[in-house]
């Protein structure tokens, strides 16, 4: 094990999570928190930042967030008694750093149509506030749904996560978007026409586009523009 000084170098977040495994496989290690081994995988590769809930796997377990997602610290909890009115420097670091966007328990067709779910957050992820800004997101109109369907490959790839931008309701050549019809969700590329219609694209080419006329433009409810798309590698 190394020394205190040599937990103080391990850099990056994914780093200090295999410092935590140790010699544990990953399956091991993922079973023992109570994950999935790709997600485990996907937080030490640093293809994805950890969730909230993940975290808390690892606080339960008796390690330090702050030493976690900062390198600051050590990575074993303190666990001296603090007062009521102490702050909680881990819990706040973590909230400067790190904004959680809910996710739904909802699935958006990437193929020829999905119901929706219970339209009620389920989980939340946790995003980097700096990569937020940089792209110009605001957390409070986030949302995180799930994709269903082979439609939208190689881009969207069934039952992954989608981040949807709900203020972007303007539909735009180019950009995907999550749109309402009915009982149903699509995700889908779009296409304006000379005509004042639509067209719905899938970037997997065997299935056709969908013309929508300008006249029944009215029956489709535009969610908002995905932002991100989560992947498992």
């Amino acid at each position: 094990m190394p020394d205190h000084n040599d937990e103080d170098k391990i850099e990056g977040i994914g780093g200090r999570i295999a410092h935590i495994r140790g010699s544990m496989s990953q399956a091991a290690f993922a079973e023992k928190l109570g994950v999935h081994k790709n997600s485990l995988g996907n937080y030490e590769r640093e293809n994805r930042t950890p969730d909230a809930g993940f975290l808390a796997k690892l606080i339960a377990n008796g390690y330090d967030s702050n030493w976690i997602l900062t390198g600051v610290g050590e990575p074993k909890l303190q666990r001296e008694k603090k007062s009521s009115n102490e702050t909680d420097e881990s819990g706040l670091r973590f909230e400067e750093e790190f904004a959680l966007i809910p996710g739904y328990n909802v699935q958006v067709a990437a193929g020829h149509g999905s119901i929706a779910g219970d339209e009620a957050p389920t989980r939340e992820l946790a995003f980097r506030r700096k990569w937020l800004r940089f792209r110009g997101l605001h957390e409070q109109d986030l949302a995180l749904v799930f994709a269903k369907g082979d439609s939208m490959e190689p881009t969207i790839s069934d039952n992954e996560t989608v981040m949807v931008d709900t203020s972007e309701k303007k539909l735009r050549d180019g950009h995907i978007y999550v749109i309402r019809n009915g009982d149903h969700l699509l995700v889908k590329r779009i296409q304006t026409l000379w005509n004042d219609g639509v067209q719905l694209l899938s970037d997997n080419k065997e299935y056709p586009p969908q013309e929508i006329a300008s006249s029944d433009l009215e029956n489709l409810e535009v969610i908002g523009k995905v932002v991100w798309v989560g992947k498992d590698l």
